[in-house]
């Protein structure tokens, strides 16, 4: 169960807000998948990170998923500390800093302090909007992929949500 939560536990790297004005190019830039994307430095992909010393598959009981999603994504990000990671002026993910919540979800998963949130199914998660579409997004979701950076090594982690959503044709 502990596993299931992993998915909320990628979600805890939301942005804070920014109230400082932004450019119309601001949004443009980062509108582009830099979040999944080598760093500018590196024309190669990063290797795969070994295993550590948690999951990185599994499944989530989808009612105890809506029950998170149910209590917000403020009550989920109480669990962690995040710091965002740029590459130059770039933002590049969210940067997990500490577990707050030793007994939480993340307990048994592959994540530990200094791993980079770059995106989960698929999506970054540089502004709130983009969290709160992830967050809706969940109820229906059948699987929960995040990619991460471990120092220059890359790693995936990817959880079924069971049961799964049956897609009714039109």
């Amino acid at each position: 169960m502990r596993a299931g939560l992993l998915a909320l536990a990628v979600l805890s790297c939301a942005p804070k807000v920014s109230t400082a004005p932004r450019s119309v190019e601001d949004d443009l830039d980062r509108a582009t998948p830099v979040a999944v994307a080598p760093p500018p430095e590196s024309a190669a992909p990063r290797p795969v990170a070994p295993p550590g010393k948690g999951l990185r598959t599994g499944t989530i009981a989808r009612a105890h998923l809506i029950a998170v999603l149910d209590a917000g994504p403020g009550s989920f990000l109480r669990q962690l500390e995040v710091a965002p990671h740029m590459s130059g002026d770039k933002f590049v993910g969210w940067q997990l800093v500490q577990l707050l919540d030793h007994t939480g979800p993340l307990h048994d998963v592959d994540v530990v302090p200094g791993d980079v949130l770059l995106a989960v199914n698929g999506q970054p998660l540089s502004r709130p909007e983009q969290l709160q579409t992830l967050w809706d997004s969940l109820r229906t979701a059948n699987d929960l992929t995040a990619k991460l950076w471990r120092g220059s090594q890359q790693l995936e982690l990817h959880f079924a949500i069971d049961p799964p959503v049956q897609v009714s044709a039109r």
